[in-house]
């Protein structure tokens, strides 16, 4: 016979023994937790597993906030009690902050600062050229509007840069650290757009380039000033030169400066149209302003032709139904989106699509000169043709199968450039890039297209060699997209999603189970 006695108190003894396993096992993580706690306060570390790295600092930021030499104060206006789409913002904003105040230690301060109830904070805000914007907030069942501050301004030394309202984030360690280069940089590189040749207006017809482009670079017009003594040269000479669509001919004076140019160590970016083409009259012609000299000298060319590709933008036809007429939307293949880019080169690696208005396709493949390297940028798809000859613009309802691509359609150069003019004259190690379309970043035909932007933003940055703006530029906050599966795979992940999670619980219930009765003490009679 058991001894009902002894085993209850075996009993009672398993389990305290069984309890104070237990606390001891909670005291001593809970231990553990606040020693890494009190290790975190001296040290900084971050697990960002986003494809672009958007959760922590480049290094370019790392680098820049390291070496100042004076403190950087930021001050967040920010209002409080934001709706929660906006409070993501103002989350952000502080994350950031803090990361760049644990790189650059005490010369990188913030504060955040209401306004609504201070009206010296308002006054402080207004003098920074902070304003104040509308939102839309739910109080008591209204929607209603509110006035709230979103902006950020920096100071450095005598220097102030304002960032108005804080809306993008994917741009927002790009703002601000663009802003505090500006501000501890002794001058901005000259950017220059080439003149006097039929070349679009960049102030009026690429405003918005011109105006993202003007925040790091000093932006000028650049002429072909002639004299007799010295020859024609670049006034002003730039840092980096943009020659995008000339339409008339270059004289051969013109050509020796811009060939000079290149042979002193400048850096030229050429946006041709090798094919004048006009959608209303429907009319196409080949153009030539003269460059071929320069083109074929440094193994540059540029075909006569022009892409089409069955991944395309729309244009809107007008129809006629009855007494109606109606507008209709057609895929126009001379108006390529191109998405394949060159995943070695900074410049173009992380660019989602860029639209192209009638480009040429380059030839990459001929030997470039000694000491030139080539590398294409960025291709039509492989469901790409070329029209060359004859050309017909019209837009149809049915282009048939195109095939052919993919086609290079930029390209960059790089290395030492022989003279067009000078015989044996060479280059220092310098940089080109070249595009068959002149047009791509011309707000008054194509519009102002993010990614066409961000494309001659990116150009202009590899061109100056300037690898930090480029590295912290390109981030993007985007949800990682699904990778392609096929038709009957999908079934398979659909039903697994649904059913999947119930059966992990399941069979995770049924392990418990089973490890709890084998653990049960059974008494027998």
């Amino acid at each position: 016979m058991p001894d009902h006695g002894q085993w209850a108190i075996n009993h009672s003894l398993f389990v305290m023994k069984k309890d104070w396993t237990s606390r001891t096992a909670i005291l001593l993580i809970a231990g553990i937790l606040v020693v890494l706690n009190l290790i975190a306060l001296n040290l900084f570390g971050r697990l960002d597993l986003t494809d672009d790295d958007v959760y922590s600092l480049s290094d370019a930021s790392v680098r820049l906030v390291e070496t100042l030499e004076d403190p950087v104060t930021i001050t967040a206006f920010f209002s409080k009690d934001l709706p929660p789409h906006f409070a993501v913002n103002r989350r952000y904003l502080k994350d950031k902050l803090d990361d760049y105040r644990a790189y650059g230690g005490q010369n990188v301060q913030y504060r955040f600062v209401d306004p609504a109830d201070d009206p010296d904070l308002r006054a402080e805000a207004t003098r920074y050229q902070i304003p104040t914007v509308q939102i839309q907030v739910i109080e008591s069942d209204n929607v209603q509007l509110k006035n709230a501050y979103m902006g950020v301004a920096i100071q450095y030394e005598d220097q102030r840069e304002t960032i108005p309202v804080v809306e993008d984030l994917s741009t927002l360690e790009y703002d601000i650290t663009s802003a505090i280069r500006r501000m501890t940089q002794e001058e901005k590189p000259i950017a220059g757009f080439l003149s006097g040749h039929g070349e679009p207006n960049p102030m009026q017809d690429m405003r918005t380039f011109y105006q993202d482009l003007g925040r790091n670079y000093d932006v000028r017009t650049v002429t072909v000033q002639e004299d007799t003594v010295q020859g024609a040269q670049l006034e002003p000479r730039p840092d980096v030169l943009v020659v995008a669509a000339p339409t008339d001919t270059l004289p051969e004076a013109h050509l020796q400066a811009l060939d000079a140019y290149l042979m002193d160590g400048g850096r030229i970016a050429l946006l041709l149209n090798r094919v004048q083409a006009d959608l209303q009259v429907g009319q196409a012609s080949v153009l030539s302003v003269g460059l071929e000299p320069l083109l074929d000298a440094y193994g540059v060319a540029v075909q006569d032709n022009l892409v089409m590709d069955e991944q395309s933008s729309v244009v809107t036809m007008q129809r006629q139904q009855g007494f109606f007429t109606l507008a209709q939307q057609i895929e126009y293949p001379l108006f390529p989106v191109a998405t394949t880019f060159n995943s070695n080169n900074m410049m173009v690696n992380r660019l989602r699509e860029v639209m192209f208005y009638y480009v040429s396709a380059l030839d990459t493949s001929q030997a470039p000169p000694e000491g030139v390297t080539v590398e294409p940028l960025i291709f039509s798809s492989d469901r790409s043709g070329i029209q060359q000859g004859f050309f017909m613009l019209q837009p149809m309802q049915n282009t048939g199968r195109l095939a052919g691509g993919p086609y290079p359609v930029a390209a960059a150069y790089t290395g030492t450039f022989p003279s067009a003019f000078e015989a044996g004259r060479q280059s220092p190690s310098t940089r080109l890039v070249v595009v068959g379309d002149g047009d791509l970043i011309n707000e008054s035909i194509v519009g102002a297209i993010p990614g066409n932007i961000e494309f001659g933003l990116n150009m202009v940055d590899w061109l100056i060699q300037d690898d930090a703006l480029l590295a912290i530029r390109t981030k993007k906050i985007e949800p990682r997209a699904l990778r392609p599966v096929s038709e009957g795979a999908r079934p398979w992940i659909k039903y697994g999603n649904m059913i999947g999670p119930v059966l992990v619980i399941v069979f995770f219930g049924l392990l418990r189970w089973r490890q709890r009765k084998k653990r049960q003490i059974v008494y027998v009679r």
